[in-house]
């Protein structure tokens, strides 16, 4: 009896994917962070390295009370970046960051976030990640955002 339960126990702990640890969190968002800093410091050679192979960039921006979707893979996106003829330098501080991690394998990161440039706010949205364990790194698999004018 006392086997038929171990076993069973085990077959559960098994099936179920375990709790993330604050540790695990911080890890995902720490990624994230590191990301965004080298985004916004031009940093494109390790932008590219931090995404996952085939990773997918999809943006909704509202311009002109317009919305406009558009998708990239992630090589698509930063050969855009690295085009840009006058590229400025900016930070993008997250707020109300939310971290969920499925199987110590697969993780979503939800963050209210501002564009600041030279001090000032240009823009604000909500990020939306996931990302993918590769080894002991995580990657970015999907970069998802939306971009909203300030009011």
């Amino acid at each position: 009896m006392k086997t038929a339960i171990a076993v069973g126990l085990l077959a559960l702990a098994l099936a179920s994917p375990a709790a993330a640890q604050p540790s695990d969190k911080k890890q995902v968002q720490d990624a994230v962070e590191r990301f965004l800093l080298q985004l916004g410091d031009k940093e494109y050679d390790k932008v590219a390295a931090a995404l996952a192979p085939k990773a997918l960039v999809v943006i909704a921006r509202q311009r002109g009370g317009q919305w406009v979707n558009s998708f990239q893979t992630g090589d698509e996106w930063v050969a855009g970046l690295k085009n840009n003829p006058n590229p400025s330098a900016f930070r993008e501080p997250l707020s109300n960051v939310s971290v969920t991690i499925d199987s110590g394998r697969l993780a979503y990161l939800r963050a209210d976030f501002q564009i600041m440039r030279d001090g000032r706010a240009q823009s604000h949205g909500v990020d939306q990640f996931t990302l993918v364990r590769d080894g002991d790194a995580w990657k970015m698999a999907v970069v998802a955002f939306t971009s909203l004018p300030l009011p």
